[in-house]
């Protein structure tokens, strides 16, 4: 089939978002001469509008109303190839009555009855999974990470950091509680980072994350009776991911939790930390080799947020274990 225009309906999260750019990478390379549009929710949108690999980015909008006419749009493009990389109802029904003429997805019975080409997502959706889908459309896949393919151009806005700085990211979505570390930790933590390295530690998160962080940085000031860790950077909720990925591209370090940013920093290629309970870093780790993933090694791992209530794989994650971890990836 002669392909001219490929459509991508991306996931709604950060990390699935960088978990595609290897993706589009790779079916840029595979045609340069392509039409390739990805179809992101609006707070994504900033990540791929300087990308070598798109050549157009729509917004996927929530309500009735914005679907209507996206629907519209992706019809209007008839495109030869439409890939969904989620298997919501929302994404297959929007696949289903596009017009491609090939669509191209992950399984999600009856949902997923209009798909040409199938597969079924292993653990996470990942990078892993994704290669599954290129593999069916017999695309070479030269790349196999994210490392490197974040295209960043300026900046919207200029923040006063620390020479020398550790970034760390303790938010997790509403209903991923279950990956949480304890505030006091992460306060102990970050104690030992400033005495030993002299990192002053930079807080970020959405502004969700806002009184997670504000506990944090409680926590370390009764801690630091002497004042010794000046200055402590609260960013949470204050900027876009393309400013977050600037205040990440200069730090020493990353720590956090499961996430997105996580593996925005990963990409970045700068030394990176990551806190697993529930999920796998199999699937969903972070991928430069200056990095490490920590975890309990518990019978129950990973259980993929199955109603535990102990969350023993997070609770039991002491802070020298992780300190020993950044300890490794400020070496390599």
């Amino acid at each position: 089939m002669d392909v001219t225009k490929i459509g991508i309906i991306h996931l709604n999260q950060i990390g699935d978002l960088v978990f595609s750019l290897p993706l589009l990478k790779a079916l840029r390379e595979n045609d340069p001469e392509c039409t390739i549009d990805s179809i992101v929710r609006p707070y994504l949108h900033e990540l791929l509008v300087d990308s070598p690999y798109v050549s157009n980015v729509m917004v996927r909008k929530r309500g009735l109303l914005h679907q209507w006419s996206l629907l519209r749009e992706i019809r209007r493009n008839r495109y030869d190839v439409l890939i969904t990389l989620s298997n919501s109802v929302e994404c297959l029904v929007l696949t289903m009555f596009s017009r491609a003429r090939m669509k191209v997805g992950f399984s999600n019975v009856p949902w997923d009855m209009s798909l040409d080409i199938k597969e079924k997502v292993e653990g996470h959706p990942s990078w892993y999974n994704n290669v599954k889908l290129l593999k069916r459309l017999n695309i070479d896949v030269k790349k196999k990470d994210y490392v490197g393919l974040m295209t960043l151009s300026s900046r919207s806005k200029s923040v006063d950091l620390p020479e020398k700085y550790v970034v760390i990211s303790p938010g997790t979505s509403a209903r991923r509680r279950m990956k949480a570390w304890e505030d006091t930790k992460f306060a102990d933590l970050i104690v030992l980072l400033k005495e030993k390295y002299d990192l002053s530690p930079v807080l970020v998160g959405g502004k969700e994350d806002r009184e997670e962080v504000d506990r944090i940085i409680r926590s370390i000031q009764e801690k630091d009776r002497g004042g010794k860790i000046h200055p402590i950077s609260n960013l949470a909720g204050t900027m876009g991911l393309r400013d977050l990925c600037y205040v990440l591209k200069d730090a020493r370090l990353f720590v956090g939790v499961d996430s997105g940013i996580m593996h925005l920093a990963s990409s970045l290629d700068i030394p990176v930390v990551g806190l697993f309970g529930p999920s796998d870093p199999f699937f969903v780790g972070p991928l430069n080799t200056r990095s490490q993933s920590v975890r309990e090694a518990l019978d129950c791992v990973p259980c993929y947020f199955k109603g535990c209530e102990t969350r023993e794989c997070m609770t039991k994650l002491n802070v020298q274990k992780v300190f020993d971890a950044c300890e490794h990836v400020l070496h390599v």
